[in-house]
């Protein structure tokens, strides 16, 4: 494997927020946000996961281009966790009883494997994060002129919910949509310079 195959994929587990999750052999619709503390996958379900022998997370959920990723429960999400109003940000109110912290153990996707710590991991803008989304948000129409520019889509009231070194989270009407930076942001300092340069150039 290469690093170009790696850093695809590395993209690719960030690009959805909905997919499939197989609990035992039981298969339903869920959502999900990645927390940026620590990488972990953050979702409410119906099931005590703790309890389940084999989950894994398909994504995207239409079955195209499907990614596998096994994951691992690593504890239950209380009540006041921040990565519960990043679901609520992103989602919209929860019905299920009980949520979830989850590790990435693996994924296959394209014939490969890939280990889970190779994927995902903290998000080096989380310091920086709320500055960066008050900053894209300020001007929503150029706002989704940059996600237009980047992703050949224009979102109707867009609103940006998330930002990490690879790109960011756009709430849109129906729902969110990945806008990836043109190359990683390796140093958290530049990320405003950068954004501001796409920003203007959009604007």
């Amino acid at each position: 494997m290469d690093s170009e195959q790696l850093n695809e994929a590395r993209r690719h587990v960030r690009r959805f927020r909905r997919g499939v999750l197989r609990i035992d052999g039981e298969v339903a619709p869920c959502a999900f946000v990645i927390d940026g503390a620590d990488g972990r996958f953050v979702l409410p379900s119906d099931e005590d996961l703790t309890h389940a022998s084999d989950i894994v997370l398909y994504v995207p959920d239409d079955g195209f281009n499907e990614m596998a990723l096994l994951i691992n429960p690593a504890g239950q999400v209380g009540s006041f966790d921040e990565a519960r109003d990043r679901y609520l940000a992103y989602h919209g109110r929860a019905e299920a009883i009980e949520w979830f912290r989850c590790d990435l153990d693996s994924a296959k996707w394209g014939g490969e494997i890939y280990e889970g710590a190779d994927l995902l991991g903290p998000n080096t803008l989380r310091a920086i994060e709320p500055g960066l989304c008050k900053m894209l948000n300020a001007d929503r129409d150029v706002l989704a002129r940059v996600s237009e520019l980047l992703t050949r889509v224009h979102p109707e009231n867009p609103l940006c919910v998330g930002v990490d070194q690879l790109g960011m989270d756009v709430r849109t009407r129906v729902g969110i949509i990945r806008v990836e930076w043109p190359a990683e942001i390796t140093e958290p300092e530049s990320a405003p310079g950068i954004i501001r340069a796409l920003l203007k150039g959009a604007a």
